[in-house]
C-alpha cells in the first residue's frame, strides 16, 4: 500500500471515530487531523472538504456492513437457513461496529441530509439484490408464502435488528434489563423465529 493510501485510511479512521461520537456538526476537522497526525492542509488535499470526508465515512461503514451481508447471501444454503443466518450476521456486524449504528442515528437526526452524497446506496445494492433473490426463490420453491411482500420483509428484518442496538442504552434503564452477549444471541434467535414464522408457507403443511 502506498504512503498516500495509508494516510487517507488513517484520516478516514480518525474521521469515523470523530463523527460517530459527535455527528457532522459537532465533529471538528482539527480533531480529526490531530488524531490522524497530519495537518489540515493534507486532509483537505485528500478529501476536499469536511462534508466530502463525512460522506466518505458513510460510504465506508455501509461498505463494511454490505460486504458481510453479500458474503453470506452468496453461500449455498436453503432459503430458510439463509434468512436465519443473515439475521445472526446482522447482529454480529452491528455488535462489532458501534460507529455504524451511531452514524446512522446521527444521519437520521439530519433527515439523511448527507447520505445522498455518499455511495451507501451502491454499497448496499448488491446485498439487497441478493436478498430479494433469496426471498423470491423461497416463494417459487413454496417455502415462503405466495403473498409475501419482499420489500416489507427486508425493511422489517433491518429495523428489528438495528433497533436493538440503537435503543440498547435507553431500554436498559426503562426496562431495567441487562444487555450482554447472551441477550444478544437470544434476541437474534427471537427475531429470526418471528420473521420465519411470518414468511414461511403454511398452506402446504
Amino acid at each position: 500500500m502506498k504512503k498516500s493510501d495509508i494516510t487517507k485510511q488513517r484520516i478516514l479512521e480518525a474521521a469515523e471515530r470523530e463523527f460517530s461520537e459527535k455527528g457532522f456538526y459537532g465533529g471538528r476537522v482539527d480533531s480529526i487531523a490531530a488524531e490522524a497526525q497530519i495537518n489540515k492542509r493534507m486532509l483537505y488535499k485528500y478529501y476536499g472538504s469536511k462534508e466530502a470526508l463525512y460522506t466518505a465515512v458513510l460510504t465506508e461503514v455501509y461498505h463494511r456492513l454490505a460486504k458481510g451481508e453479500s458474503a453470506l447471501l452468496r453461500e449455498e444454503a436453503s432459503c430458510e437457513d439463509t434468512i436465519r443466518g443473515l439475521i445472526f450476521r446482522y447482529f454480529r456486524i452491528l455488535s462489532e461496529n458501534e460507529s455504524f449504528v451511531r452514524l446512522v442515528m446521527w444521519e437520521n437526526l439530519t433527515r439523511a441530509r448527507y447520505i445522498a452524497g455518499s455511495s451507501a446506496f451502491e454499497e448496499k445494492g448488491e446485498a439487497l439484490t441478493l436478498l430479494r433473490s433469496t426471498l423470491t426463490r423461497g416463494i417459487e420453491e413454496g417455502v415462503f408464502r405466495k403473498d409475501l411482500d419482499i420489500d416489507e420483509t427486508i425493511l422489517s428484518m433491518n429495523l428489528f435488528c438495528f433497533s436493538y442496538f440503537s435503543n440498547v442504552h435507553t431500554m436498559s434503564h426503562v426496562m431495567t434489563a441487562h444487555f450482554d452477549a447472551g441477550d444478544l444471541r437470544r434476541r437474534a434467535d427471537m427475531i429470526a423465529d418471528m420473521i420465519l414464522e411470518y414468511i414461511i408457507n403454511k398452506e402446504d403443511k
